[in-house]
């Protein structure tokens, strides 16, 4: 079968709606089948659901580009009932986040075209068909007058790499304080990913505020390392942290150290769900750092998760290993 006819084949959304629902037990987010053919029309190879060999193990693929290999998909939540964000994922281990959900991501790429190309290329737009026009008159950016990065992040929602292009900006022009106010913004408002505090670490390290650039790189290591952005990353907060040369469970040992001698005694003992997720967090940041690999540790992320109460992140762990 041709290239075009797989992507016509799963463009509609279903067959990735009913991968989710089988093997994570949750329900398709809203826009699935327009960002699919969104991602098609911005050049990606649709990906089976289940073709998740060499892909982070909570994502589910959607698109590959070709040339680069980079994917494209859907990061399983942790917890039912919460959003599923659109992800990029690059050496199968680390994760870019591209949009809160499927249908900002859409938002997002109409407003994108019309930028990129001057209104002279509608190809991402009628693709999301009558959802994308709801969303975006065409021609609004441009009337706006606005820069990118603003009417983003004042018409369409809350992006990463717009509230980095936000400090940018405020740099540009001099103005240092406003870029630190976005950057809290930034972090406030992902903060529980690693990229905004990667982010501010290496604005406070520009700008000679080394006490700083090594607490913002010390909560960096606090959230999911897969969601720090490379391995290059990961060892940067590492040494910028002052941590150079521990393993994953030296660096959990000192953050847990930190908390104080009588945070163990106030807290009481861990129950055994507490100490499988515990695991299970610390076998994704080994493999995001290069200590495992993710083939070796799927099956034993899958056992945490259950443990730990989360029988659909198991199951979802151990379709991905029959993939």
């Amino acid at each position: 079968m041709t290239t075009t006819r797989v992507n016509a084949s799963l463009a509609n959304g279903d067959a990735h709606a009913t991968y989710m629902r089988d093997a994570a037990q949750t329900e398709a987010p809203r826009a699935l089948s327009e960002a699919l053919r969104v991602l098609e029309a911005r050049g990606y190879a649709l990906l089976a659901p289940s073709a998740r060999k060499g892909v982070h193990p909570l994502v589910m693929p959607m698109g590959r580009r070709p040339g680069d290999g980079s994917v494209i998909g859907l990061m399983i939540a942790d917890e039912r009932g919460g959003e599923t964000p659109v992800v990029g994922v690059a050496a199968g281990a680390h994760l870019t986040l591209l949009a809160k959900n499927a249908s900002e991501y859409v938002h997002f790429a109409i407003v994108d075209e019309e930028a990129r190309t001057n209104e002279k290329s509608n190809a991402v737009a009628v693709a999301a068909g009558a959802f994308g026009a709801s969303l975006h008159d065409h021609g609004a950016f441009k009337a706006s007058g606005k820069p990118f990065d603003v009417y983003v992040t004042t018409r369409v929602g809350k992006f990463p790499s717009c509230m980095e292009g936000l400090v940018r900006r405020h740099l540009e022009r001099g103005d240092e304080q406003s870029a630190l106010i976005t950057c809290d913004l930034y972090k406030s408002t992902f903060g529980d990913w690693g990229a905004p505090h990667v982010f501010m670490s290496d604005l406070y390290t520009r700008l000679g505020r080394a006490e700083e650039a090594r607490d913002a790189a010390r909560q960096a290591l606090q959230t999911p390392w897969a969601t720090i952005g490379s391995r290059d990353a990961i060892n940067r907060m590492i040494a910028l942290a002052g941590w150079t040369g521990k393993s994953v469970q030296e660096i959990k040992d000192v953050l847990e150290s930190r908390r104080g001698p009588s945070a163990a005694a106030f807290d009481g003992p861990k129950s055994d769900k507490q100490l499988a997720r515990e695991e299970s967090e610390s076998l994704l940041d080994r493999v995001a750092v290069g200590e495992l690999e993710s083939s070796v540790v799927n099956q034993r992320l899958a056992e945490c998760y259950m443990n730990a109460g989360k029988p659909a992140l198991a199951k979802f762990i151990l379709c991905g290993m029959s993939s």
